[in-house]
């Protein structure tokens, strides 16, 4: 195939890919059924290729699908968790929802897990118990690669914090649980036996490692000049991860742990350790290193789950028999994660109980079993691929009806906010128009009452100057009588000496 062919495939898969997580946004509809499904419209590519007279063409050969995927799916669970743990805040509400999420998952996987084994051996006479074991396991861990994406919006902060910490503590005890298992089958085949101790001291072993690891690279990069180590540090990671897989350790706990450390790097960095942390450096390292494990999970997650769809036949899901297995694991799913979830909500578990997808780690593990282990089951092939298609679509339909629900919840709550902020604007804006007529009023009214005191003042003057003007008249007049008088009194006087 010529080179810029596969480069505009897979340029054109990255854009479709970004248009569908914009569409699962807007509609709740989870991204990764939406890719699946996409994987599965690929395998029309032998038809398409028959009709051009391409005979046996394939986008991706039989002989690199399972590879592909197991590559794939390291990388894309180690780029998950990363993102999962550089969203976790270490706070008095985290403990709480940490140990609600700890004995959910706890509890959800190994019910759920012997629940499962049960029903496969009773439909599948191949299968004994400890083989449906193998089966079971991965078709009880929840998938944070799903749950991550899609709870980013609609739910609170302690819901969202909750599902968080229960899917990454599945994915961890889950691979756990899957390691000890395969070693026990190792230890059965050559005679031995496992040993519990050994176990617990290993997880002691690889937290107390995880943790001088993470505060040790945390201070190295801090150190290094440049602007390229990004993923120089992403690579150590992976280089980490992959030699505690060797070593038979849990290095999934060292990816998470240094998540969470970067993270919260203040809550460990304390004391004299403090004094050796550059605080603007460490936060420009944080964000930065935010953004490139978000972009690339997005790149890993969509390339692996549209090669899923097109490895898995869809016919396979059409079998009989795997129908009726599947519904059986579907209700006993989500009939065990309801009962353990009703006592520590309280009853409130909606859609918590619905938000139980299965996915990357289901098909990891799946593609992670020896050969040898199931050499000579047919329902390796027959069966099991099928049944976990089913599950895994069956899954996510269920967490689509339930995230599309809560977005109409969102919507409706958002919509009822705005009406009574608008209303409260109308009151507003009423008050206000009122406030101005009653000024107006009370201005009138106080003007009104001076011109009725001014007019009052005036006539009370009128009267008063009335009143002293016919006073002063008054007693002019009497002067004047009495002047007269006396005048006249005075004549008749002189008149009356002269006579004399």
């Amino acid at each position: 195939m010529e080179p810029y062919i596969i480069i505009i495939s897979l340029a054109s898969i990255i854009i479709i890919s970004h248009f569908i997580n914009i569409y699962s946004d807007n509609t709740g509809v989870p991204s990764v059924l939406l890719l699946i499904v996409f994987g599965m419209i690929l395998q029309l590519d032998q038809v398409v290729g028959t009709k051009f007279g391409v005979d046996n063409f394939q986008i991706i050969s039989d002989s690199t699908q399972k590879s592909l995927l197991s590559v794939l799916g390291i990388g894309g669970l180690i780029l998950i968790l990363l993102e999962a743990a550089l969203d976790l805040e270490i706070n008095k509400k985290m403990f709480v929802e940490s140990f609600k999420a700890l004995i959910s998952a706890l509890f959800g996987l190994f019910i759920t897990t012997f629940a499962i084994a049960y029903i496969l051996t009773y439909w599948i006479d191949e299968l004994d118990f400890l083989h449906s074991l193998l089966y079971a396991i991965p078709l009880s861990i929840l998938s944070s690669a799903i749950i991550i994406p899609s709870i980013q919006q609609g739910f609170s902060q302690s819901k969202k914090s909750f599902l968080i910490y229960e899917s990454t503590f599945s994915d961890v005890l889950g691979l756990l649980v899957f390691q000890v298992l395969i070693e026990s089958f190792e230890s059965f085949q050559v005679g031995g036996s496992i040993n519990g101790q050994e176990i617990i001291i290993n997880l002691l072993v690889s937290i107390f490692f995880s943790v001088i690891i993470s505060i040790l690279l945390i201070y190295l990069f801090q150190k290094i000049k440049g602007h390229v180590k990004l993923f120089l540090l992403f690579s150590i990671l992976i280089l980490i991860y992959s030699i505690g897989k060797i070593l038979h350790l849990s290095p999934l706990l060292a990816i998470l742990i240094f998540g969470i450390i970067l993270n919260n790097y203040k809550t460990f960095f304390i004391g004299r350790l403090s004094k050796v942390i550059n605080h603007d450096v460490v936060n420009h390292i944080q964000e930065d290193f935010k953004v490139i494990i978000a972009e690339s999970a997005f790149v890993v997650r969509t390339f692996f789950f549209i090669v899923f769809g097109y490895y898995v036949s869809l016919s396979s899901v059409l079998n009989t028999k795997v129908i009726i297995i599947s519904l059986a694991v579907l209700f006993v799913t989500y009939f065990i994660r309801s009962s353990i979830l009703v006592p520590l909500f309280k009853g409130k578990i909606w859609p918590e109980t619905f938000i139980a997808p299965r996915g990357l780690i289901t098909i990891l593990l799946f593609f992670s079993i020896p050969a040898q282990f199931v050499s000579g089951l047919s329902v390796h092939i027959d069966i099991i691929p099928g049944v976990l298609l089913f599950i895994i679509l069956g899954t996510s339909l269920i967490m689509s009806n339930a995230l599309i629900n809560v977005k109409k919840f969102e919507l409706k709550r958002k919509l009822n906010q705005n009406k009574l902020h608008d209303i409260n604007n109308e009151n507003n804006k009423l008050d206000d128009n009122q406030n101005p007529n009653q000024l107006a009023s009370e201005n009138d009214a106080d003007e009104a009452n001076k011109v009725e005191s001014e007019s009052d003042t005036d006539d009370t003057n009128k009267v008063e100057s009335n009143n002293d003007t016919d006073d002063t008249n008054k007693v002019e007049s009497n002067s004047d009588t009495d002047d007269i008088n006396k005048v006249e009194s005075g004549e008749d006087e002189d008149q009356a000496i002269q006579t004399n």
